[in-house]
């Protein structure tokens, strides 16, 4: 059997999807699912399918495609970052609803579903605060009497999102400046729209009862995908966190230390290495055959907690497990609690095989 190998617990996924899908009718609230941390995988796509999710939201186009191809014109497709000119043409083909925050871009498509004879829907994007991407909330009102001469687009709605770069919270405050905003806009455009917010974060708002009325949409990937809100570094109760586990092997088993005495410079990926943490003398190390290539060492627990990551390269992961009670030998295998990160840069790995399972077998024997 092949490793290092990602386990997929579907039953798990599957519990959270309708778990999340009964909170949201009862806050009368739309989800769509956001499928980027997973690389929009048919298993996990046909699952959220199955439960009666019809929308999708994801950041790299070529996800969105082939989700089309799979389920036809049933579902909605948003591509959550801001559209290059070089993929507007496949958001026409695909029927691709894009979140869009400038007038070049605006102008752009227009001039393309003009030539086309045809309208194309759209998503202003809100920065929230976080610094990232959308139009500012005044420079949105601004701007918003020259919407008619881009006649050939349909405005849907308004989405903001944070958390993502600067680690900025979502609050009722927030909310209220963003249901401010989108009626302000129905106003000048004398349409309906809707709002929608991303992601897992906005859910403690909800939960806490500190909603206002207004918001439309929640965008979810982490919430359903791992039952976790990392932007919080905390577990959602009524989730279930059990989705992915990292298998993998070891390959070497002796005790090491790095040499004091000479001159030390960066390692494989040019950071910085702080001597002062590493142990003065040997300690019982292990390498698994796993690396950065396939995983985000940052992102990785060792499910024996008394074992401890130290470091990482391409092709290895580095193991202190000279407190384990644990005798590891070469040919055994190590299993990880796995997060978001470190589960999209699995995905991506051709070098790691990924099985979905509808139970946890025991690969310990």
């Amino acid at each position: 059997m092949q490793y290092p190998l990602l386990e997929i617990n579907l039953s798990n996924i599957e519990k959270n999807v309708v778990t999340l899908t009964e909170k949201c009718t009862r806050w009368n609230l739309s989800w769509v699912a956001v499928t980027k941390g997973f690389c929009a995988v048919y298993p996990i796509v046909k699952l959220l399918f199955q439960k009666g999710v019809r929308r999708f939201a994801d950041s790299n186009l070529l996800n969105l495609i082939s989700i089309r191809q799979l389920l036809g014109e049933e579902v909605e497709l948003f591509l959550i970052r801001l559209p290059m000119f070089s993929e507007l043409e496949l958001l026409f083909q695909y029927r691709i609803v894009p979140f869009v925050s400038t007038t070049e871009s605006l102008t752009k498509l227009n001039s393309l579903a003009r030539e086309k004879n045809t309208n194309q829907r759209l998503i202003l994007a809100v920065d929230g605060g976080d610094a990232r991407e959308g139009f500012m909330p005044e420079e949105l009102l601004q701007m918003a009497t020259s919407f008619p001469n881009w006649s050939h687009l349909t405005i849907d709605g308004i989405a903001t999102t944070v958390a993502c770069l600067n680690g900025v919270l979502p609050d009722r405050d927030l909310l209220q400046r963003m249901v401010q905003l989108k009626h302000e806009l129905q106003l000048i455009l004398k349409q309906q729209l809707k709002l929608s917010v991303g992601g897992t974060t906005f859910l403690e708002l909800w939960e806490e009862a500190c909603c206002p009325e207004g918001v439309d949409e929640i965008r979810l990937g982490e919430a359903f995908l791992f039952g976790h809100d990392i932007s919080r570094k905390k577990s959602i109760p009524w989730l279930e966190q059990e989705t992915f586990s990292l298998w993998s092997e070891v390959v070497e088993v002796r005790p090491k230390k790095p040499n004091q005495f000479i001159g030390r410079g960066f390692d494989a990926f040019g950071r910085e290495v702080d001597a002062t943490k590493q142990s003065k003398r040997a300690r019982k190390q292990a390498l698994v055959a796993v690396g950065l290539q396939d995983i985000d060492d940052s992102q990785l627990w060792p499910e024996d907690s008394r074992v401890r990551i130290t470091g990482a390269t391409s092709n290895y992961l580095v193991l202190d497990i000279e407190e384990s009670a644990n005798r590891y030998q070469t040919g055994q295998l190590l299993k990880f609690k796995i997060g978001y990160g470190s589960v999209l840069r699995a995905f991506l790995s051709p070098y790691v095989r990924k099985e979905y399972l509808d139970f946890q077998e025991d690969r310990t024997r």
